[in-house]
């Protein structure tokens, strides 16, 4: 089977010291699902790494184990700089946040505890399936054109390593299980999972916000006009990717990655090599 290069780069990007949670400008609903997702994986891509650490001795064939080494490189890199960037942002007024957190840890310390390695796996190749359909929307819309700098080299660089990984733990459970049915169960339940916590956070802080709202883009304490805008971009462009990953003919070894995607991949390759910042 024809691997995909993984290649792990060590940055070190540069954050304000103190930074406004509304990284899009004049968009803060598409901002703080931007922050949800933030909060989310310091939480969830450790979770990965630990079902991936415990396939490992159950791999066979270099290629698979090099490729799970590197998936493993790469979260290891995300989760991490994703702590940093969560420390910069202004989130203290923001009450309740921290219980949804904790809540989150609970869940995927519980699963690492509990759960089957099976159910781990399907669990990571369901936001890894997510989350390739995301890369993909994003580079389509130009979706991160309107984030802050430090934000959106942050993301770009995440999303382009995620397109990067995105054969590996579709491997894995296939090695492991390759069970269809369970995979899209769970995979389904993972995709509910994530999002609902990410949801949660927006409309936590999108009400924290209502009066400051009101005073700066007027009317409700959220636009309809501006959600509506996502919403329509999701279903035209995001929804019909997702949903071929339900198929029980999906392989992500069929996505090509974009010429786009590997110029950016090349572009923060350079820069980790050169030690820019």
């Amino acid at each position: 089977m024809h691997r995909n290069p993984i290649t792990i780069r060590r940055l070190t990007l540069r954050f304000p010291e103190a930074c406004d949670p509304v990284i899009a400008l004049g968009r803060p609903e598409e901002s703080f699902l931007y922050v949800g997702l933030s909060l989310l994986l310091p939480h969830l891509e450790p979770y990965l790494i630990r079902s991936m650490v415990s396939a490992k001795p159950l791999l066979d064939g270099e290629g698979l184990v090099k490729d799970t080494e590197a998936f493993i490189g790469q979260e290891s890199q995300h989760y991490k700089m994703h702590i940093q960037f969560n420390r910069c942002l202004d989130l203290q007024k923001y009450k309740g946040l921290q219980v949804l957190e904790d809540n989150l840890a609970a869940d995927y310390n519980r699963y690492s505890e509990t759960a089957a390695l099976k159910f781990n796996l399907a669990y990571a190749e369901g936001f890894e399936a997510f989350t390739l359909a995301m890369t993909r929307w994003v580079f389509q819309t130009g979706l991160l054109d309107h984030v802050q700098p430090a934000a959106r080299d942050l993301f770009r660089w995440h999303l382009v390593e995620e397109m990067e990984h995105r054969t590996v733990a579709f491997d894995v459970y296939q090695h492991i299980s390759g069970s269809y049915v369970y995979r899209l169960w769970v995979g389904l339940f993972a995709q509910w999972h994530l999002c609902q916590f990410v949801l949660r956070v927006t409309q936590l802080m999108l009400r924290t916000e209502r009066n400051d709202f009101r005073k700066k883009y007027g009317g409700r304490w959220c636009s309809f006009q501006r959600v509506g805008y996502l919403l329509w971009l999701a279903l035209l462009y995001f929804i019909p990717k997702l949903l071929n990953t339900h198929m029980p003919w999906y392989s992500p070894h069929r996505i090509a990655m974009p010429v786009s995607a590997k110029a950016i991949a090349d572009e923060y390759t350079e820069k980790a090599r050169s030690g820019a910042r």
